[in-house]
């Protein structure tokens, strides 16, 4: 007899797969795969085979199925299907009274061994009509059913009627791996349906089986298991030397914890079915029967393809659900885009789509933010909640919690329980959040979950398997609905459409930004000249400032005179025409305008300073040198040292010399293959260093003593002005620019004293 303790301390890494025994419904035999020697028998072959198990180990497996069967047995596919499936293999087995055995074999390979399962043939002819009954019952009744419930009930009905069992359940694992019974088939009058089962009523590795093997049948559970022994003389269990692995054997041995579990049950017979969809164990087809019952194994094939039937049916059910789903957000994501493309702001799309929004993702309530601007509707959570964690969590844009007070660590007296966070931008300034009220609801399981412990005679606590499974209620609060893989498919949907419209906002503002910036450029300019009113340049700036004058007021006076004449002439000036008149008058004055404020800023003479962000002004001055440029960006590195503080300094100026260098940059590595542009910082106690590094085509040596003065170009275009006018700046600021060699590209540094104070 085979008596092992029961003991659930660990029964969920517990090696059910070594057991080391089988059920007395069969025989198994196993055989090295290279020599065909057996190693392996169970302790019962004599009632199958007319010879012992000590009889049998060590002779080559020819020596019990014969010559000619095992070069059959060398043909057939081997290897375990994913998942397993009864592949019957109808075997004749001489024993030494001279009488043949007629047996069902179902062999298999493993880790090097076959191993082979035996049980008897059971004689008579099929009974044809019955399976075409069902068959027929198959095709009009389990393709009808729209929902998934209604399909299990079916499936359950079909399965109780086909095999005999008292009691037929379907059970759907949730993604914390409890069990809910969603369907029952029962001729008792107790019902389990609508029960929830805990996830430890199923260890992980018996769920490991379950999706390894589609069907598991244990027709007497109190059975006395028969050993596998070994040549030693000992059962292969894990406790053995040489134990067998019995991860696909069929008639494996019931472990006795769940043999506990099934007597507490009142259960004397069972069989499951896998029900597999998209891969993955969706649920189980639970069969229960109160005292024996054994099932020929050609009723266990069929009970196989019937359940396999219906995990197809359900894996195409649940992805039709999902495509209709989906195709409702996609049509959402398409009005969205339809919506933004016409040239609306993505806030008000937004707005304009939240109910439809919020119904798809079961939301109560949802914030928009981008940038700097945030819009709230329905039910949210108060405007001091900080989402980073939820940030965190985020998988490839997308993150959910159906507690989210317990992941933001709040007390949960919100009313809003769960939450969706999508990212809409690169930089995570803009996202959207959909919120979940709290969904209070009751649970009804089969007795209480927990496991129950009873102290031993030496303080230890044994676990064993619940021994009540009377109905007991938990309560459930704080929580929204789960979101499901549904959900997510149609957050990460609408995330698409968001992110894609949000990046067509940016574009359409970058475009009116670098509007702005070729004004502000223009402006930045005529005050940075300021700055060198003493010098050449200031001359120069004073001069064209004079000079520019009189053609901008030319040119206004010959368009409003074209204008003039085309009236006295009698002509009438078209509209088109008239608005290119108007324009050209406009931009002449506003060209007069800036050339004035150029003649002021001369006249000023001195540099504005204040407390600045250094490392703002350098990405502002990155960021409209990148705009103004012609030519495909460069990849940007900024390395900046780490707790830089304020210093005294006129930012308009200083971003002045960033745009010159930058703008240089860029020219430079116009025609180069490698395109790297870096900014590096550092400080001590009165300076601060700033270094602009590029791969381009470097500084002519011809130019190198002349690099600073005014007038000298050091690229292709320009007047040659930028980097004298960089170096007064620099200097205005107490520090000085240069440069230094290096292998590609060219390297400019300038210091700024922090504290503002000027060269005297």
């Amino acid at each position: 007899m085979l008596k092992r303790s029961v003991d659930l301390t660990s029964c969920d890494t517990e090696p059910i797969h070594m057991i080391g025994a089988i059920q007395p419904i069969g025989a198994l035999i196993a055989v090295d795969g290279a020599t065909l020697l057996i190693e392996f028998a169970s302790s019962n072959t004599d009632a199958f085979f007319g010879r012992s198990c000590q009889d049998l180990i060590g002779k080559p497996l020819s020596s019990l199925l014969g010559e000619s069967q095992c070069a059959e047995l060398a043909t057939r596919g081997l290897s375990p299907s994913m998942p397993d499936l009864l592949r019957p293999w109808f075997v004749s087995v001489s024993k030494p009274d001279g009488s043949m055995a007629k047996l069902e074999c179902f062999p298999h390979s493993h880790e090097g061994r076959i191993i082979l399962e035996f049980v008897a043939l059971q004689d008579g002819p099929a009974v044809m009509w019955e399976q075409d009954l069902v068959r027929q019952r198959i095709i009009s009744e389990l393709i009808r059913p729209e929902t998934l419930t209604e399909l299990a009930q079916v499936g359950a009905q079909i399965i109780r009627e086909v095999t005999g069992f008292d009691r037929v359940m379907i059970y759907r694992f949730a993604e914390d791996k409890h069990g809910e019974v969603i369907a029952e088939s029962t001729i008792r009058d107790d019902s389990f349906l609508g029960l929830h089962y805990p996830a430890s009523d199923i260890p992980d590795p018996a769920r490991r089986h379950f999706v390894l093997n589609v069907i598991r049948t244990i027709p007497d559970i109190n059975a006395e298991p028969v050993p596998i022994m070994t040549r030693a003389g000992v059962a292969a269990d894990a406790r053995s030397q040489t134990p067998l692995d019995l991860t696909f054997s069929k008639l494996r041995a019931v472990a006795p914890v769940h043999v506990e579990y099934l007597n507490n049950m009142g259960v004397g017979a069972s069989m499951s079915i896998s029900l597999i969809s998209n891969n993955e164990l969706w649920g189980l087809v639970a069969c229960h029967h109160y005292g024996p019952l054994h099932l020929s194994w050609s009723r266990l094939r069929f009970c196989e393809l019937l359940g396999g039937t219906i995990s197809a049916l359900l894996q195409s059910l649940e992805n039709t659900i999902q495509l209709r789903q989906s195709i409702r957000a996609e049509k959402t994501a398409f009005a969205i885009e339809r919506d933004a493309r016409s040239g609306k702001p993505l806030r008000d799309v937004v707005h304009d789509h939240a109910a439809m929004l919020m119904e798809q993702s079961s939301a109560h309530g949802m914030i928009l933010n981008l940038g700097d601007a945030r819009i709230e509707m329905g039910r949210v959570p108060s405007l001091a909640t900080d989402f980073a964690q939820l940030r965190r969590a985020m998988i490839e844009g997308v993150s959910t919690t159906d507690n989210l007070s317990g992941m933001l660590g709040t007390d949960g007296s919100s009313e809003v329980a769960g939450a969706a966070m999508m990212e809409l931008s690169e930089d995570g300034k803009d996202w959207l959040i959909l919120f979940r009220e709290a969904f209070e609801h009751t649970i009804r399981w089969a007795g209480r979950p927990e496991k129950v412990g009873t102290t031993l005679e030496d303080g230890s606590i044994r676990l064993s398997p619940r021994g009540s499974f009377a109905l007991w209620r938990e309560e459930r609060l704080g929580r929204s609905k789960p979101f499901t893989e549904i959900d997510s498919e149609i957050l990460r949907i609408t995330r698409r459409a968001l992110f894609a419209m949000n990046s067509l906002d940016r574009e359409r503002a970058a475009v009116v930004a670098k509007s702005h910036a070729e004004a502000e450029k223009a402006r930045i300019r005529l005050v940075l000249l300021d700055a060198a009113r003493n010098r050449s340049m200031g001359e120069l700036a004073s001069a064209l400032a004079h000079e520019l004058n009189q053609p901008l007021s030319a040119v206004t006076n010959y368009v409003n005179a074209c204008r003039q004449e085309l009236k006295n002439y009698g002509v009438d000036v078209p509209e088109g025409v008239g608005r290119l008149m108007d324009s050209a008058v406009s931009e002449s004055s506003r060209a007069a305008d800036l050339v004035r404020r150029l003649r002021n800023f001369i006249g000023q003479g001195e540099i504005a300073l204040e407390s600045i962000d250094l490392h703002a002004v350098i990405r502002q001055a990155v960021e409209l040198a990148l705009v103004a440029s012609d030519e495909a960006p460069p990849r940007i590195v900024l390395s900046f040292a780490d707790g830089m503080p304020p210093i005294q300094a006129d930012p308009v100026q200083i971003g002045q010399v960033i745009l010159n260098l930058v703008r240089n940059s860029l020219t430079a590595m116009a025609q180069t293959t490698k395109r790297v542009l870096t900014i590096s910082t550092r400080f001590d106690d009165h300076l601060v260093e700033v270094s602009v590094r590029d791969t381009g085509a470097g500084i002519d040596k011809d130019i190198e003593q002349t690099l600073f003065e005014p007038f000298h170009n050091s690229t292709t275009s320009g007047m040659g002005i930028g980097l004298s006018l960089s170096r007064s700046i620099v200097e205005a600021h107490g520090g000085r620019i240069w440069t230094e060699p290096v292998q590609d590209g060219a390297q400019f540094f300038f210091t700024l004293d922090r504290n503002g104070r000027q060269n005297g």
